[in-house]
């Protein structure tokens, strides 16, 4: 039998990959019967690492940051993430789930956040955390769903920023790809103008493609522990990597 916890987790990674899944197609992906993922995904939601949904499950952000030893993903990177951070920062944040997480695990660390989302301000201001927000301005770009503006550089060059956290959609060894061009080029303008850039993602995205990139100087990738071909001599920090192979070895 596969262990338990191992199938979790992986599961919680294709949710935060994903979004969501359908029971039936995980428990073929898996080997497993439908009975049993349907037992994973209740006890998963009783500790509040996921939403079920008729048919599956759903990504939710974390309920509980706390826990040292989270199974879930975005978690880990985020704690990564946040050993880079000092009160007071001027970080650039993009609108991801991963932005949230850390905002949340730096609930006893002060920081501004500057974005050109307005989602994100939109999310973070009525939370309970004490960050210092800055919103770009600018006219919505209804696609992208930020604020454009036509020289971001200038706009950033006001606020000077200790870090920026990207998290595109796609990566190769010196950019960083994005769905939007606005994006990219809020994300080429952050790491031009931070002391420091963290590239935090699955290692699934690395290979990915989008069609506009951002130029990237020196960055730390903050990612699992399987990284592809040509990625080895960039300075990266790592979460282990859960496959279905790997509980695959806990089968017999």
């Amino acid at each position: 039998m596969y262990l338990a916890q191992e199938r979790r987790q992986y599961i919680l990674r294709l949710l935060e990959q994903r979004g969501s899944i359908r029971t039936t197609a995980l428990a073929r992906e898996l080997g497993v019967t439908d009975e049993t993922i349907r037992t994973d995904l209740v006890d998963m939601q009783a500790r509040g690492l996921l939403e079920r949904v008729h048919g599956g499950a759903r990504y939710i952000l974390p309920q509980n940051t706390n826990t040292a030893d989270s199974p879930r993903l975005d978690v880990q990177l985020a704690r990564l993430v946040c050993a880079h951070i000092q009160p007071g920062m001027c970080i650039y944040a993009e609108d991801c789930a991963l932005t949230r997480v850390i905002a949340a695990l730096l609930s006893n660390t002060p920081v501004t956040f500057i974005t050109p989302s307005y989602a994100l301000l939109a999310d973070l201001s009525p939370a309970a955390i004490p960050h210092r927000l800055i919103c770009t301005g600018g006219t919505l770009d209804k696609a992208s769903g930020i604020l454009e503006q036509p020289h971001p550089e200038t706009i950033l060059a006001q606020h000077p920023l200790a870090l920026s956290i990207l998290s595109p959609m796609g990566m190769n060894p010196t950019q960083a790809l994005y769905p939007h061009a606005p994006l990219a080029a809020w994300a080429a303008a952050a790491a031009k103008q931070a002391q420091a850039t963290l590239i935090v993602a699955p290692s699934g995205i690395l290979t990915s493609t989008a069609p506009f990139a951002a130029n990237l100087g020196i960055f730390t990738l903050i990612t699992e522990d399987n990284l592809p071909a040509g990625f080895e001599d960039i300075p990266a920090e790592t979460v282990p990597y859960i496959s279905e192979d790997s509980i695959n070895d806990y089968n017999y």
